[in-house]
């Protein structure tokens, strides 16, 4: 299917989608601006496509325990493996199930995740279109005297609408890493758009069924969509025409909500011992709050600022440089990233406010850097505000409130414990589109060619630094081939089979895709802090760890760029012209 063709099919759906969301008040701004819209979706699935290829070979730790669970969907797997105390299953599902279908080998299923990862870029690109569509309608069916957007000609709040959906998108969530946030804002944008479909009207059930349908499935996506689902249905008690009606449709969307996410939770309940929704919140509090660690809360040796003490932690078998020994029953490629949360049971967070308050104040801080891009939208938001009468300004805000509100509580859920860009960027998405409708009547004192200029610079400011970004980075790594299935595969014809330990040496967390693809699992591991302090120290230091490494069940040690000297280097064999190296304990090598 064309691009083209995809861009007029999704225009299609919306008005379709439209319908079913609320009714419009108008369909003057679909029709008009279509050539838009139309160039915006190129340019979204130009820059989509782009990146994903570009990064197709890149990997994250947590990428790497999301494919190990994928391996349930395969013929042979055990669905078992969906179910995780840190990662929710929908996103690994479908992934084992695009493997399943496809027949992908191991050495191409990476590339393969990146490739589904520009249809769940779709599916949130269709889910922006609707939310968007109804906050229009929402702002504009009081008022037919004023066009769609008010204060502002139709193609510059669309202008500036794509561009802020397509920042989040590309450099707020990303597609370099495989993760499920973008499948994630797909189901905040529709749940969005429910809600303000509700706006002054009788209270339906088929509107809090489907918001209860929509929550429920983006629950098993992340945990997070529950507490945001939660704050959505407060607010909708409000907007509709009586609550009391709408209270007893709340509480069964709430439900409805829970009998989807309890095939997760659930099964997960059984396997920790006790009702738990899931322990993400808990681990990210204890890591970043409480700050566990060390190794920034990989090596869960002490609980920090929380209480109790670990029932397993990770085996020190040597303290300078710090290395550690750890294993699963079940094959994974890395036990510590599998399911981080089991490595902290027999430790709870412990709430302490003035420890709170200062770990809020850093993730505001760092909220302010995701924020950064969004200054030339925000100077012009002002700028129209100042030129706009304040009472029509303020109609405008009484009639978005809703959606601003679930913005600023979405963006301090994750405040009180951690902020990254691709966590927010949903909400800052929907609290600039918002605020762009609150502009109620036109500001004649802006000059067309002003507002024009103004318009230009927004949407390059937003669009131009991913592009130079994937630009710069084909010319880094873009273009170089999969030297880690390569390496894979030398690492077999050294002796290292499927299903085989091995130790680790790297002071990354990108680079586990060898092991993965090696279908080998990591046992043995210097401090990834410390490892450069591994290769600087003395030989004997050095053989004496990884002795430490054979004993412990690791049948060769896989470094990454490691700083070898005249004095080791014919006791390591580099894989590929890769950045691996490989020891293997063969001989009598294990016994130097």
């Amino acid at each position: 299917m064309s691009t083209s063709s995809v861009s007029i099919s999704s225009a299609t759906n919306l008005n379709a989608a439209g319908d079913r969301f609320g009714k419009p008040a108008r369909t003057r701004w679909y029709s008009q601006p279509t050539a838009l819209r139309l160039v915006f979706w190129i340019l979204g699935l130009s820059l989509a496509c782009a990146q994903a290829w570009v990064y197709r070979y890149q990997t994250s730790a947590d990428s790497i325990s999301y494919l190990d669970m994928s391996d349930g969907i395969m013929p042979g797997g055990d669905w078992h493996r969906l179910i995780n105390r840190t990662w929710n299953p929908l996103y690994p599902f479908l992934l084992g199930c695009f493997r399943r279908v496809f027949g992908i080998s191991a050495g191409h299923e990476i590339v393969a995740a990146h490739l589904l990862n520009i249809g769940f870029f779709i599916l949130a690109f269709v889910s922006f279109e609707i939310f968007f569509a109804n906050l229009v309608r929402h702002a504009s069916a009081r008022d037919s005297k004023i066009s769609a957007f008010g204060a502002l000609p139709d193609w510059v709040p669309l202008s500036m609408a794509y561009s802020l959906f397509l920042w989040s998108a590309m450099s707020g969530i990303s597609l370099e890493f495989l993760r499920p946030d973008m499948l994630l804002s797909s189901f905040f944008y529709l749940a969005a758009a429910i809600l303000l479909s509700m706006y002054a009207k009788n209270a339906q059930w088929k509107d809090y069924l489907i918001f209860g349908l929509v929550s429920g499935v983006g629950f098993l996506a992340k945990v997070a969509m529950w507490p945001v689902a939660a704050v959505m249905l407060v607010i909708s008690l409000f907007v509709v025409a009586d609550w009391r009606p709408a209270f007893k449709m709340a509480v069964s969307a709430f439900a409805l909500m829970f009998v989807i996410g309890a095939l997760y939770f659930v099964p997960l309940s059984r396997v920790v011992g006790k009702i738990t929704l899931g322990e993400t919140g808990a681990y990210n509090y204890l890591v970043h709050v409480d700050r566990a660690g060390p190794g920034d809360g990989w090596y869960l040796e002490n609980p920090g600022k929380g209480s109790g003490t670990f029932l397993h932690p990770p085996l020190r078998i040597f303290s300078s440089p710090p290395a550690y020994a750890f294993g699963q029953n079940e094959l994974v490629t890395h036990p510590l990233r599998f399911d981080p949360a089991w490595w902290m049971e027999g430790v709870r967070p412990r709430i302490n406010l003035k420890r709170q308050i200062g770990e809020t104040y850093a993730s505001l801080i760092d909220l302010c850097r995701s924020l950064r891009w969004l200054l030339p939208f925000s100077a012009f938001v002002m700028f129209v505000g100042l030129a706009v009468p304040k009472d029509k300004h303020l109609q405008g805000i009484r009639r978005v409130w809703p959606i601003l509100l679930v913005a600023i509580a979405g963006c301090g859920m994750y405040s009180l414990v951690h902020v990254e860009a691709r966590y927010v960027a949903v909400f800052l998405v929907m609290f600039c589109c918002a605020w762009l409708i609150t502009f109620r009547e036109r500001p004649h004192r802006i000059a067309p060619k002003i507002l024009a200029a103004a318009t230009i610079l927004i949407v390059v400011s937003l669009l131009l630094p991913s592009t130079l970004i994937v630009y710069s980075k084909y010319f880094q790594f873009g273009r170089s081939g999969n030297t880690d299935a390569l390496a894979a595969a030398q690492l077999e014809t050294l002796g290292v089979q499927p299903g085989d330990h091995v130790g680790r040496i790297s002071s990354l967390l990108t680079d586990l895709a060898i092991e993965r693809i090696a279908r080998v699992e990591v046992v043995t591991e210097v401090d990834f802090t410390f490892a450069k302090h591994f290769w600087a120290s003395p030989l004997e230091t050095q053989r004496q760890i990884l002795r430490l490494f054979i004993a412990n069940g690791a049948k060769a040690v896989i470094a990454t760029k490691p700083e070898l000297t005249d004095a080791n280097r014919q006791e390591w064999e580099q894989l590929a012209s890769s950045q691996y190296w490989v020891w293997v304990a063969s001989g009598d090598r294990s016994l130097r």
